[in-house]
């Protein structure tokens, strides 16, 4: 079922109350600052260098700020050239600007920085080992097609044949999880989510480290500042990543105007992480309708078809893996994300028709998503992410910051991180706003 919630407020005296702090100085010392951010350019793209350089001027960092490395210009890159090509140049530009007084706090990525580090396998693990559990895998899926071909299913077949499609799923989760271990899958990550801890000391790379940033309830800053915020400037093409900031420094002139969408499935949130998750979309289409902005929200199991969502300036929705579906005339300045598995795995390939790219190609100026299977609880939750978003009070960088679960991980935030489309017009009032990260 499709809803169209209300545009309306508590009482007259918060709409007074909400103009009220767009023309107050909310910004204090902890705010994110242009001189805050270290610019990372490759230079071995022409088109990094360039939108370093615009970066610099239209945003007023300083020139000290700009960093360049010498990295391949692919999507991805091998662990080793990331620690010694990317992360140890960046690191020593932090560590040199600290000497000088200037404290780093967030670093944008451009167009032309690989995206994704590649795994890497772990020194005990055989090409033996790996082939004999890829050669028990195939043996088991065969086994698994044929027991499950034509109308068999666990509900019709008898209870032995039911019990044995039971063992062979099992046998099925086991090998490949053995095999994600051998081939070291947990080491794949996101360029910039490992860059967030360029200047933190030791950690293991496979899996994630929790991000101290993340409020998840907190009233106070963390205690640990050297996790960086991060952000990229890039798309399809370097015209598209230029797009991204010139179009946040416009927008934020008079603020980003259209409605929300909100896609959820209908799910029961007693059913799983997927039922909750649902619930929190549903949960965020209530505190909207408080707001000063259209909330529609699609609770049924399709998707916003063609021309069901003009005006489109906030979105977030789930879960068309890898397939974008253009329902959307977006707004200037459109702020949104798609939940699905690996949504950022290229934002290059012409075949593909991820979400993150396909986004930004339509107009979409900040979105997220992971570069690989990121579990669905690394994603914001759209509960906290837009309500920040909307308050005014914080830039594009430090709402995601302060939503996103994991670091050393697989999340990437595409846009620029200084963006606050609400500054000058907050839709949302947050009673008790927490200190940016």
């Amino acid at each position: 079922m499709r809803e169209r919630l209300s545009h309306k407020c508590r009482l007259l005296g918060m709409l007074s109350f909400l103009w009220l702090v767009a023309a107050a100085p909310i910004f204090g010392e902890t705010a994110l600052l242009p001189e805050q951010i270290l610019v990372v350019v490759n230079s071995a793209s022409d088109d990094s260098m360039r939108l370093g350089q615009i970066y610099l001027r239209l945003r007023k960092v300083p020139d000290a700020n700009l960093t360049t490395v010498s990295v391949p210009n692919t999507e991805q890159i091998t662990r080793r050239a990331y620690e010694e090509q990317l992360a140890a140049p960046v690191r020593q530009a932090i560590e040199t600007l600290g000497k000088r007084g200037i404290r780093i706090r967030c670093l944008l990525t451009t167009y032309g920085i690989p995206l994704r580090i590649g795994a890497v396998r772990p020194p005990a693990a055989s090409d033996e080992e790996i082939q004999a559990n890829r050669e028990r895998l195939g043996h088991v899926q065969v086994e698994l097609e044929a027991m499950t071909e034509g109308a068999l299913s666990e509900r019709k077949a008898g209870a032995g044949e039911a019990q044995d499609v039971g063992a062979l799923r099992a046998e099925r989760r086991r090998l490949k999880a053995t095999l994600s271990r051998l081939l070291g899958s947990d080491t794949v990550a996101a360029v910039d989510s490992e860059l967030a801890l360029v200047a933190s000391g030791p950690y293991p790379i496979d899996g994630w480290q929790p991000n101290p940033h993340c409020r998840s309830g907190r009233t106070s800053a963390p205690n640990d500042t050297k996790a960086l915020m991060i952000s990229r400037l890039d798309g399809p093409t370097p015209a598209h990543a230029e797009a991204l900031l010139r179009m946040a420094v416009e927008v934020e002139r008079n603020g980003l105007t259209g409605q929300v969408y909100l896609d959820a499935r209908g799910l029961d949130p007693a059913k799983g992480a997927y039922g909750r998750f649902d619930a929190d979309i549903r949960k965020t289409a209530q505190l909207l309708q408080e707001s000063l902005i259209p909330v529609n929200l699609n609770n049924r199991k399709e998707l916003f078809g063609p021309g069901e969502a003009p005006a489109a300036a906030l979105y977030c929705g789930w879960y068309s893996l890898a397939e974008y579906r253009d329902a959307f005339e977006w707004a200037r300045g459109a702020v949104g994300y798609h939940v699905a598995s690996a949504e950022c795995r290229s934002l290059r390939d012409p075949k593909r028709n991820y979400w993150v790219k396909r986004m930004i190609e339509d107009g979409v100026i900040a979105t997220l998503g992971p570069v690989a299977e990121p579990y669905l609880q690394a994603f914001p939750l759209p509960s906290a992410f837009f309500p920040l978003l909307m308050s005014g009070h914080y830039t594009l960088a430090e709402v995601f910051a302060m939503t996103s679960p994991y670091l050393s991980w697989r999340m990437v935030l595409i846009g620029d991180p200084l963006y606050n489309p609400y500054r000058k017009r907050p839709l949302y009032l947050l009673l008790r706003p927490l200190p940016a990260p």
